[in-house]
């Protein structure tokens, strides 16, 4: 009888788990940040419907000084997708036959693999497949930007600096994920300067708030304005007398995105330099009307690695760092 309630608590031990945790059985994703493998045939490969899937995922990335594709993608054969290649991290499976019932793509995350993007295009023909990729070109390429973001966002959500979080929350009173090797730079009444430093590299973040001025204060030129302005006084150069600004030689890109906790976020891409120096490259800046002080909060990052020409990984590293913007609750 004793045998039999244990054998019972057990099993119901191991089903309580099961539940809780229904992706605890699945591996961690297979390859590098950035990596997707595209699986299809030769023979939909080479039509006009597979160089168009495979342009719109390698097409470089915005805000970079160099150009670097958005993924390092891959191609492969249906033959070649093996278990391990089912658990990479961004999948594209492409299946085009008459057989096919329904030409539709579908969106699926971690089915072989934990915080895995999988897409699977269905298609009757190349030119249906076609049609159905240009269409949603912005989906495809969104699906699995978010992925590559939302994965790093996870990584720093568990493992931050306490001590600047709190710093960042006790100032401007909303919080973002400082990460764990941050260092402070800079404190002054209205201007946060963090970052990690190594002898060939610089990764950094800076929050800072500007005075709100109606519905200009988002326009491209008041937040560059106030940027030069600020990392001018705030963030000097190496040598005497330089100090960090925009680069106008550079296109600077201009967007009003959706985040978890701002539906009116403007985001600028571009690329920094320093004035009198020669030091560069790229940033992302994320600009919020905090309606509790009348003032726009900006959250910004930057690169800095002369010796390595890809920063493609390093600026998403940035952006998935200032989605976590979260304006604090008040007490009740």
């Amino acid at each position: 009888m004793r045998n039999t309630i244990y054998f019972l608590l057990t099993l119901l031990i191991t089903l309580s788990a099961c539940k809780t945790k229904p992706n605890a059985h699945k591996p961690n994703p297979s390859g590098a940040a950035g990596v997707m493998i595209i699986v299809m045939n030769d023979a939909v490969k080479k039509t006009e419907a597979g160089k168009t899937l495979w342009d719109m995922m390698v097409q470089p990335m915005v805000g970079l000084p160099q150009e670097e594709p958005m993924f390092d993608a891959s191609v492969i054969p249906h033959r070649s997708l093996s278990d391990f290649i089912k658990t990479y991290r961004n999948l594209v499976v492409v299946e085009v036959d008459q057989s096919v019932k329904e030409n539709k793509i579908k969106y699926y995350k971690g089915t072989w693999a934990k915080q895995q993007a999988l897409v699977r295009i269905y298609a009757k023909d190349t030119d249906s497949m076609l049609e159905m990729v240009k269409e949603n070109e912005l989906k495809l390429v969104g699906f699995f930007t978010r992925a590559e973001r939302d994965r790093l966002s996870a990584y720093f959500k568990s493992t931050f600096n306490s001590e600047l979080k709190k710093k960042v929350e006790n100032k401007f009173k909303h919080s973002i994920n400082v990460p764990l090797d941050f260092k402070l730079r800079k404190d002054t009444t209205d201007f946060l300067w963090m970052s990690h430093e190594t002898s060939t590299s610089s990764l950094g973040l800076m929050v800072y708030s500007v005075d709100y001025v109606g519905e200009g204060s988002f326009s491209k030129e008041y937040l560059l304005n106030k940027r030069n302005e600020i990392l001018r006084n705030q963030v000097p150069g190496p040598s005497k007398g330089s100090y960090m600004t925009t680069e106008q030689m550079f296109p600077v890109n201009y967007q009003v995105i959706k985040t978890p906790t701002d539906p009116n976020a403007v985001v600028l891409r571009g690329l920094w330099k320093v004035q009198g120096d020669m030091m560069g490259g790229p940033f992302i800046s994320m600009a919020h009307h905090d309606k509790a002080s009348n003032k726009v909060i900006v959250t910004e990052g930057y690169s800095f690695n002369p010796e390595k020409p890809k920063k493609r990984n390093m600026v998403r590293q940035l952006e998935a760092i200032l989605y976590s913007y979260t304006p604090l609750k008040k007490d009740k």
